[in-house]
């Protein structure tokens, strides 16, 4: 359940994947209710006029709280049931803490994932966030509690033991609050070699583990290893896309 516009309304969610709506006085009186979901209903949030409900179904979805329509955004890529999401106090990023023993963070607008998973050892059971958005603890069944720190804004998030060396090696500058001293991900995913060319694209999720000093490392919350087998050279993405696809038919 969550309260809304104040106390004004609550919300609540149900095992019957409906959502209900009610007047938040001393009052049985039920505004509206809703569903869409395809299994009940784990976790209620509000922020303005949106309601945010996650699911058994493994989704995020978004409604109006003054009409109960559901809004575009239905975010994906749990593979669980999400037991619990909260928001930031600006309301631009959902996290989310689920059964498949990870964390996620969304853009609240645009549902696109803003970091790789945060993956935990267990499954993961209730989630919240500190009142200046900078920590995100969360429980589960590891009977543990694990504090993150957080910078929502820079698409970055380290835990406080942010492994610091791969191999034996150390592979990034951390400052004193653990964040990459020389975060610099491109606006626009394009990696650009020393004439401004574009050479390499790398997708939202994984940008948030970009660092480019002087050289170009891929830190991210786990490994990354990218697969080379197919790779094509050029400047004209259609062409170097055709001949991969060439080359595999």
């Amino acid at each position: 359940m969550a309260y809304a516009r104040g106390g004004e309304f609550i919300v609540s969610g149900s095992a019957d994947a409906e959502i209900a709506v009610w007047e938040g006085s001393f009052s049985d009186k039920c505004l509206r209710q809703f569903g869409g979901h395809g299994s009940a209903v784990l976790s209620i949030r509000v922020f303005d006029d949106k309601i945010f409900s996650s699911s058994e179904d493994r989704t995020i979805r978004i409604w109006e709280l003054s009409t109960g329509h559901a809004l575009k955004s239905i975010l994906h890529g749990h593979t669980g049931p999400i037991n619990a999401i909260a928001l930031t106090p600006d309301g631009s990023r959902i996290v989310s803490a689920s059964d498949d023993a990870s964390l996620r963070i969304f853009d609240s607008e645009t549902g696109e994932p803003c970091t790789l998973p945060l993956r935990m050892s267990q499954r993961m059971f209730a989630v919240t966030i500190s009142h200046d958005g900078t920590l995100v603890a969360c429980s589960g069944a590891d009977m543990c509690v694990h504090v993150w720190r957080a910078n929502m804004a820079r698409r970055a998030v380290w835990p406080d033991n942010f492994i610091r060396k791969a191999r034996g090696l150390e592979f990034c500058l951390v400052d004193e609050q653990g964040f990459l001293a020389d975060f610099n991900p491109p606006d626009d995913g394009w990696l650009r070699g020393s004439m401004n060319e574009p050479m390499c694209w790398i997708p939202s999720v994984y940008r948030a583990g970009l660092w480019t000093p002087r050289t170009v490392g891929i830190l991210g919350a786990l490994e990354t290893i990218i697969d080379m087998r197919s790779f094509v050279h050029g400047t004209d993405w259609e062409q170097c896309r055709a001949y991969v696809l060439a080359d595999k038919a």
